[in-house]
Order: structure tokens, then sequence, then C-alpha cells
């Protein structure tokens, strides 16, 4: 079969969603051809081979019979270019920004990465008709759009982490957060590292010696996002703690690989009912650092609690006092966090590759 994946995020970005999205191809090229499309004002046509190495660096997938093209999905591409092009495919898969458009394709099928706040409007929703499976990457997401679009959502589809890439290390004295640097102007789901370095930055003033907090993330495009870093970095200033915002992948693996500890904070201080897209959807990075042995110390909001079960597998926390009484329940309590590595190990592997594969033919009706 001849398929085709579209996510108008993946040139600007490298992160869950574009992993998400390229484990889906990696999951269908053996046997299919599979074409990654890329919106020509997002990427030069002499750069399509160097962004497929790029993602190959970056996520560590077999991706050797990807192929990368450009189709019409400027805002300068007709209704009409779009048509004919999606034409070509027996499967044409979208990572919906919050935008439609009507593919002809024989089969389409739409990805919710995000649950977005506002309903879409009546052309929008006309569009959005045209996609026969609907598709979302938790249960939190699928739950905020079936209550705010009045949609139905056919299938939950939860991210892949290979066991293979994230194996525990001897472990140090290291707290870890994994995830891009995002401002939160605009009602991006800003990861909070501000609130996090000021969360350890009070356990240090407490008393907390030898420990180190480590992020791990690019920054996103757009000034706002390099000022948001920089305001991080101010804060963190004398204390112990390392940014990496261009590490490779096998930095990545080490970071995990070490840390005893992983902090997620995205949604700190938000209603994930009233503005439901600005906290964590899912969070794979929780499930990574799982595999890698890391006890999760996790907020209480998005999809997390999908991931982690409190006091199993993890630990779960709603406020800044519950995150600092938790973590230091771990560092002073060996027997515990061993337990709780154990476990977390445990449940990451129900993540697997495998199972993503499965769900990805149930999707396409392969």
């Amino acid at each position: 079969m001849k398929i085709a994946l579209y996510s108008p995020f993946l040139a600007d970005n490298i992160g869950g969603g574009e992993r998400y999205l390229l484990t889906v191809a990696e999951c269908l090229l053996a046997r299919h051809q599979v074409d990654l499309v890329l919106s020509p004002d997002k990427v030069n046509p002499g750069d399509l081979n160097k962004l497929k190495n790029h993602f190959v660096k970056g996520f560590n997938l077999n991706l050797k019979n990807l192929h990368l093209v450009l189709g019409p999905f400027s805002p300068q591409a007709s209704a009409r270019q779009r048509a004919a092009f999606t034409k070509a495919y027996d499967v044409f898969y979208y990572m919906t920004d919050g935008s439609f458009f009507v593919s002809r394709a024989k089969l389409n099928v739409v990805h919710f990465m995000i649950p977005f706040r506002k309903p879409p409007r009546f052309f929008q929703r006309l569009k959005l008709a045209s996609w026969q499976v609907k598709v979302a990457n938790s249960r939190f997401t699928q739950k905020a759009l079936e209550r705010i679009w009045k949609i139905k959502i056919d299938h939950v589809h939860l991210g892949a982490v290979d066991p293979k890439d994230f194996k525990p290390l001897p472990k140090k004295k290291i707290i870890l957060n994994v995830g891009r640097f995002f401002s939160p102007r605009g009602n991006k789901h800003c990861k909070r590292q501000d609130f996090m370095v000021k969360t350890f930055k009070k356990m240090s003033a407490a008393g907390l010696t030898g420990w180190r907090l480590v992020f791990n993330g690019p920054v996103d495009p757009g000034r706002d996002n390099l000022n948001y870093l920089k305001k991080v970095k101010r804060l963190a200033l004398g204390l112990p703690v390392t940014f990496h915002t261009q590490g490779s992948f096998k930095t990545l693996q080490k970071n995990y690989g070490q840390a005893s500890i992983y902090w997620h904070a995205t949604g700190f201080g938000l209603d994930q009912t009233k503005n439901p897209q600005a906290v964590e959807h899912l969070g794979l990075s929780t499930v990574e650092a799982m595999a890698a042995g890391c006890v999760p110390v996790v907020i209480a909001k998005g999809g997390q609690p999908e991931i982690v079960s409190h006091t199993v597998n993890g630990l779960l926390w709603d406020s800044q006092s519950e995150l600092i009484r938790k973590t230091l329940a771990l560092i002073d309590n060996h027997r515990l966090w061993t337990k709780l590595s154990r476990q977390a190990q445990k449940r990451s592997r129900d993540f697997s590759k495998a199972k993503f594969c499965r769900e990805t033919r149930k999707i396409f009706q392969l």
C-alpha cells in the first residue's frame, strides 16, 4: 500500500510528537511504501536527506526506506492541489494542528496530539467530517475532545518506547527532566522548568546537598522561547543545575541511565478542564525515564496519571510542597526508591514498540 504521513509541526520541532509520527512510519515501512510529507514553506528540497538523517540521529529509528516528499500544504496551496495530491494514496495520516483539509485518499486518519480547548468553526467541522478515523494519543486527550468538540474518538493510540534504548546505568544523585523549552506565552504547554528550578533551590536552601538537577531538551524556535531559557538559567545561577539543549541521543540515554529521579511539572498552576492543551497530553519522556530505572515524581495532571500509578511505580503530586516531600521521601528511603524503580521499569514495558505497531496496523486497517 501507498501511505502518507503528514504533520505541520515536523520540520520545526524534534520532540515527542515527532518521535511518535516517525515510529508510526517505522512500523509500516517493512511492508508498505511510506511517504513523509513536508510543506515546501518549511524545508528546502535540497535539505530532505539532511532532515532525514537528523531524525534518525535524534530518535534512533530505522527509517532507511522512508521517502521524504514535498506536498501542497503551504498557505499558498489550494484545496484542489491538496485533493489531487492526497488522491494518490491508499491511506493519508494527518497529525493535526487544529486545522483541517479535505483528503481524497481511500482511508483518511486524523491524529490528535493536542486536546484543543476551542471547538472547530463550521467550515473546519465540515472538513473534519471527511476524515473517517479519528485517533487520540491519550485518554486525557480523548475525553477533552469528546467533551469540547462533541466528536467520537475511534482509537486511543499510546506512544511507544523501546526499552533497548533506555537502560539503567550506575545511578547518581541526579534529578532529571526531559522536554523542550517553551515560553508559556501563546498557551503553549510550557514544561515549567522555571518552577522546577525554584523547587530545587528551595530544597537546597533547606539543606539538600550532593544532588544535581539536569535538563535535557532543545529550545523551540522563536525569541520568546529563547528568552524563557535565559530566564530559567538566571534562576539556576549558583545551583548545581545542568542544561543540555543541543545534546545527542547518546547524551539523552546517559542522562536517563544515570538519573535516580524524574520530575515532570507541565501544567502546574493551570486548570486542566478549562485549558487542557497547556498540560501534558501524555508525556512519553516519563516512560523513557521509567525504562531506565528512574523513579517518576510527576504532576497529577493531563496524561501523566495514565502512565504512573501513585506508590505503585512512581509518585504523583499536586503542589510544590508535595513535590518536595515526595522527592525527599525517595532520597531518604533507598528501599522505597528500589521498589518503585523496579516497578517503573516493569510498567515501561507496557509501552512496547511491538504493541504500538499492532495498534498502528489496526488503525490503518492493514
